[in-house]
Parts: structure tokens; sequence; C-alpha cells
């Protein structure tokens, strides 16, 4: 197998084998949406509605060497939230920002409901129409993409519960040793 074989191996493990509108080592669809915890959104990036290009791409202004944008729904569940929270803190310091995004169709209360209590250190965000699920193609729920500060999707994967701090952290890896 080459070289670039192996890259490509090594960079699509955390790959879902289900299709979506974009792909690895492309660049991922832009989306502004509202933040259901709104304190954590302002404190961050000084706004309740919270962009990718907030944290990628040449102006970012609050850059970021690593994007983690979880999408899920109610089966996804607190756990997931939790362990996305641990993973912020942990690497936070090293440029690494989650967001999570809601693809119910709550109202912003119900999902507030949900989100209070987990004291979770990132934003949620609430893509109530399943505009932006339906801009990546996202067929089904929970999946997580890892976005490089330029933009570009590094990895894309559905890790599920136990799972989910070990994988990403595999794929935070070697973006954070550059």
């Amino acid at each position: 197998m080459s070289v670039l074989g192996i890259a490509w191996m090594l960079a699509v493990c955390f790959a879902t084998p289900r299709p979506l509108s974009v792909g690895v080592g492309e660049t991922a669809r832009a989306f502004a949406l509202p933040a259901v915890n709104e304190d954590v959104a302002t404190a961050i990036v000084n706004k309740v509605q919270v962009s990718l290009s907030d944290f990628t791409g040449v102006s970012a202004p609050y850059a970021r060497s690593v994007v983690v944008v979880h999408f899920f729904d109610k089966a996804g569940g607190a756990a997931d939230l939790k362990a996305l929270n641990r993973l912020q803190r942990r690497f936070a310091s090293r440029g690494v920002q989650v967001l999570a995004i809601s693809g119910d169709a709550d109202s912003k209360a119900a999902l507030a409901k949900r989100v209070d209590g987990l004291r979770l250190e990132y934003p949620v965000l609430r893509d109530n129409h399943r505009v932006v699920v339906g801009r990546y193609g996202i067929s089904e729920l929970p999946i997580t993409l890892v976005v490089e500060r330029n933009g570009n999707l590094f990895a894309i994967g559905q890790p599920r519960g136990d799972e989910i701090e070990s994988e990403i952290t595999a794929e935070l890896q070697p973006l954070l040793a550059r």
C-alpha cells in the first residue's frame, strides 16, 4: 500500500460508512445557528448565534486548531454530551472547540431543559429545521465531524457512548501535533 493510501486510511478510520454530501479533505459546510446555552456561546464568541467560521478559516475571529462538531438527537443522550464536555475541558487549552448541534425539532425550551444541568462548557446549537443536517446530507444521528483550522474535514464518524472520548482523542492527536 502506498504512503498516500496509508495516510488516507488513517484519516478515515473514524469515517462513517454512510455517504455524506461532503467527505474527508473537503471544505466543511458553513453554518450559523442559535445556541441553546446562550451564556456559554456569549462567553466564547460574544453572541448567541454561533458559526463554524467563528473558529475556522482565514479570518476566523476566534480561531481554533480543531473544531469537533457533534450532531445529535434525543437518542444521543446526555452521556454523549457529557463525554464531549470532558474533551472540551481536556483540549481547550490546545485550541480545540466542541460544538453540538441538535437535529431534533424540539422547541428551544424543550432542548434547554435537556441541556440544563449538564453544565456544558461548549455551545449546544439548535438546527430546528434540519437545514445544516440536510446541508451535510446526514441520514443518521449521532455523527461527529472533526474540522481542521483551515475549514477542511479531517474525519467523520459515529462514535457513541464509551467510544466517543477515545475515538475523537485519536483523531485530535495528529492535528494537535502539527
